[in-house]
């Protein structure tokens, strides 16, 4: 029985190609992609394990930005090795003013961390990590009196 071994990539239609092409240059440049293939109307980065295109709609796709209820496409979501990654991504995204949909927090409980925002055709995107939040330190004083206490 064949089996699928993972996704080699995904394409988005995009209403304006230069636009997101710059954009997605920024973002995934962020993120450790490098742009592999540059075509007129696709373009595709890697990051040695996952291909990422965008391709310019044709006329008909260009007569409405995209919106998330309908049929096809929703979200895409990046995982990322840690939390700080996640915090990360969301500065990222402030400081080059990019739509920012929910900040980076937590989600559907304690172990799932997210940043969600939008491509220029409003697509979502998101930063995640399953991870639970790292315990908290107690304070160098209390440690100490611990230690003499022993």
């Amino acid at each position: 029985m064949p089996r699928v071994v993972g996704i080699d990539h995904l394409i988005l239609s995009v209403g304006n190609f230069a636009r997101s092409k710059d954009f997605y240059d920024k973002l995934l440049g962020f993120l450790g992609f490098k742009r592999k293939y540059d075509y007129e109307d696709m373009a595709g980065w890697s990051n040695g394990k996952t291909l990422f295109w965008i391709a310019a709609a044709d006329a008909e796709g260009r007569k409405r930005r995209h919106r998330k209820g309908d049929i096809g496409f929703h979200h895409y979501a990046f995982e990322l090795s840690s939390r700080n990654d996640v915090d990360a991504l969301g500065a990222f995204l402030q400081e080059n003013e990019m739509t920012v949909l929910d900040p980076p927090g937590e989600y559907y409980g304690r172990n799932y961390y997210a940043v969600y925002f939008a491509d220029p055709d409003g697509m979502k995107l998101e930063g995640m990590i399953w991870a639970p939040p790292k315990p908290k330190r107690k304070p160098a004083a209390k440690r100490k009196r611990r230690a003499r206490a022993r």
